[in-house]
């Protein structure tokens, strides 16, 4: 893994980066084998770790050759296809009751690329299955990792308190000097709200793909770095915290507070004051730097809109999609299928409910999200205390998914395979607390048996 990070390091910023279209792919796939030989964990991590790294590797490729191939930036997913092979290889140990949520999903994102195959969409079905069921499956091989949870709960930590830190850091330099390959990606992308290619100018994306993809890792890392106890939880949360207040995006804003009051009410008094203390000393570091004229208006006026969302532009445009979503659903409620353009692309990307009606119609959007609501209700009627201490923070950076999910899709693409992978290794903790709990009551009952019968 160190040595493929050193060969794609060097590479990308020569003229010899155009090979890294074939060796990127065919070199994360061969990692991601031996990762799987041996120890599944470094797969979580080294998956984790491509979600933040690819779309900057991308970047700098692109600036590097002028050409524009995705075959960098869909790498994640690529390796991501391998839990397919995984769970169909470990499919009696998966198949329960408790997974069958996962299950009523992927039934739902399979009709709605049987609409788009009807629609003759061959092609957009391909990808939408790609994007939609490929976190889903992710999820269930965590549940049948559940004997080693534990490890694969840290492992994800360590990348996303890791990719928190550099995408965070990264984003404060991109706000006040933007890199030349993420100025030369800006002006070829037809993406008005990431503001312009100047200082100051920018919505930031740091190493991502876009403001509000960023925005939703940054507020997963920071929500985990509550729990952490190390000394590296102060420059995670003042680098992810700068960087999510210059991404301006405000659904992740929104998530990160539902988190925090989660876990002030959940967790217990020492690490509630320990994490206001934390969020204190940021948001002073952080007013401070609001002395900076340009990006106090620029800070400020975004937070004014939470005031006036009757004259908000975002939140009209929201109102207009929602509206033609209305009128697309009353002529074909069947939905238009996965991957399916039809002129709303963008507005899919905006909210999970207008990409789960359009790709998945009325039938579709129901079961989907029947089972994410029976994910939701197991997970958090669950107190998490001692043995389930790691359950709290994935309540919480769940909590702030959902949240925002009406203003960001958080069920399909990159962000998906965040809301997936907390769901799976939340039960994947939760049953193996119960089956301990189970042979703890069998051991003792045995016993006690045991001990009646010799009496």
């Amino acid at each position: 893994m160190i040595a493929f990070a050193a060969v794609v390091g060097v590479t990308m910023f020569t003229s010899a980066a155009k090979v890294l279209f074939v060796l990127f792919p065919a070199g994360c796939l061969l990692v991601a084998f031996t990762a799987i030989r041996r120890d599944e964990a470094l797969l979580t991590e080294f998956i984790t770790w491509l979600f933040f790294l690819s779309p900057f590797i991308r970047r700098v490729v692109d600036y590097e050759t002028s050409d524009r191939e995705i075959s960098i930036v869909s790498t994640p997913f690529l390796v991501l296809s391998l839990a397919l092979l995984l769970v169909l290889a470990r499919w009696r140990r998966i198949v329960s009751r408790e997974s069958s949520p996962f299950f009523y999903a992927l039934a739902a994102v399979f009709y709605g690329a049987f609409i788009a195959c009807i629609h003759l969409q061959l092609s957009s079905a391909a990808v939408g299955l790609l994007i939609w069921a490929t976190p889903i499956l992710f999820g269930l091989y965590l549940i049948s990792e559940r004997d080693r949870a534990a490890r694969h709960y840290k492992a994800m930590e360590r990348a996303l308190l890791g990719g928190t830190f550099v995408a965070g850091l990264y984003g404060v330099i991109q706000y006040f000097a933007v890199p030349v390959w993420d100025a030369a990606w800006m002006r070829t992308v037809d993406m008005a709200t990431i503001g312009k290619p100047e200082p100051m100018e920018v919505r930031v994306f740091s190493i991502m793909n876009s403001p509000q993809i960023l925005a939703a890792f940054l507020m997963v890392g920071i929500l985990l770095a509550y729990g952490l106890h190390s000394r590296w939880k102060y420059p995670i949360l003042l680098a992810g915290i700068a960087s999510l207040i210059l991404s301006f995006a405000r659904s992740a804003w929104v998530g990160l507070v539902a988190g925090v009051i989660l876990y002030q009410f959940r967790a217990s008094k020492k690490e509630g004051l320990r994490a206001l203390a934390a969020s204190g000393g940021c948001a002073l570091v952080i007013l401070v730097a609001l002395n900076v004229p340009q990006l106090s208006e620029a800070i400020s006026a975004r937070f004014t809109t939470f005031a006036d969302l009757k004259h908000d532009e975002s939140a009209l445009d929201r109102q207009e999609t929602y509206a033609q979503v209305i009128d697309t659903l009353q002529e074909s409620p069947t939905g238009i299928g996965l991957g399916a353009d039809n002129g709303m692309s963008d507005a899919e990307n905006d909210s999970s409910i207008v990409a789960a009606l359009l790709s998945l119609g009325l039938p579709g959007s129901l079961v989907f999200a029947v089972a994410l609501g029976i994910c939701g209700f197991s997970l958090f009627a669950v107190r998490p205390s001692g043995e389930l201490s790691q359950l709290l923070g994935l309540q919480c950076c769940l909590a702030g998914l959902i949240v925002e999910s009406p203003l960001n899709n958080v069920i399909n693409g990159q962000i998906a395979f965040l809301t997936w992978s907390v769901i799976g290794l939340s039960y994947g903790i939760l049953m193996t607390h119960n089956n301990h709990r189970q042979a703890a009551i069998v051991a003792w009952q045995r016993q006690s048996a045991f001990q009646v019968h010799h009496v």
